[in-house]
């Protein structure tokens, strides 16, 4: 049994047969799921969403529409953080991979701040988005008097960062990526990385593994994670499946 740490269900790709998806989803082994929602245009599906027994939820502003929010929709996620099976905030972070991004940098620092502090207030993990923006999340990360645990999603770093953000206390998130042949430093990253910090993530629709490469992704095919961390570390499908469960659930406190 495995869990999906994060993907977007709520996604306009699934729309034509969301139900189908998430039952071929249980149906092939998963155990629970994590919808993460980081857009208010899905927060409210995202609630309809996690109605179901082993679907919970993740609720935060995408560093990238950082400008498109104003106080009062800070205060909405709050309240949505509140919910019982509101596992974690985010995702929220940094990044600078387009030009224009680059010209908020101040306001998404700011927004990371606020939804740390709703982490620490809440008690609960959070989930980080890093893109092209590992050194400017590390050391601000690292000015913070309070470091809530949390993972890094979809990691795409060097094997140095990954060590310092294990070090701080995060796990490392561990996606469709790490199955494509050019994924050289990310397949060093999960041979050196421990087991007990790496965490299975589909980021679907997004992201397909190599088998599905070209495709809108599925949490179904999380089965392809699995299988390249078990070659890349030597070790058992079942064992690997096992561990990165208990890892999620040592995380997401909130999953039942």
């Amino acid at each position: 049994m495995t869990i999906d740490t994060h993907a977007h269900i709520t996604d306009i790709k699934f729309d034509n047969d969301r139900k189908d998806v998430i039952e071929k989803a249980f149906n092939s082994g998963l155990s629970k799921l994590i919808e993460v929602s980081c857009q208010m245009c899905y927060w409210d599906k995202s609630l309809e969403l996690i109605k179901q027994n082993d679907i919970f939820a993740s609720f935060g502003i995408h560093p990238a529409d950082v400008l498109k929010y104003v106080k009062s929709d800070y205060e909405k996620l709050e309240i949505l953080i509140q919910n019982e099976k509101c596992v974690a905030v985010g995702e929220t972070g940094l990044d600078y991979h387009y030009d224009n991004s680059k010209k908020n940098i101040d306001a998404q620092k700011e927004s990371l701040e606020v939804q740390l502090d709703l982490a620490k207030k809440y008690g609960k993990p959070v989930i980080i988005h890093c893109r092209d923006a590992y050194d400017g999340i590390i050391e601000f990360i690292k000015k913070q008097s309070f470091i809530p645990k949390g993972v890094i999603h979809c990691f795409s770093g060097t094997l140095e960062q990954a060590k310092i953000f294990v070090d701080l206390g995060f796990y490392i998130g561990i996606d469709g990526p790490v199955t494509y042949k050019k994924s050289d430093i990310l397949k060093k990253v999960v041979k050196n990385i421990e087991i007990g910090k790496l965490l299975l993530e589909t980021d679907c629709p997004y992201l397909a593994p190599q088998k599905y490469r070209g495709t809108r992704n599925e949490p179904s095919y999380i089965i392809e994670i699995v299988k390249e961390i078990a070659s890349i570390k030597n070790m058992d499908v079942d064992k690997v499946e096992k561990i990165t469960t208990q890892n999620a659930l040592s995380l997401f406190k909130g999953i039942k």
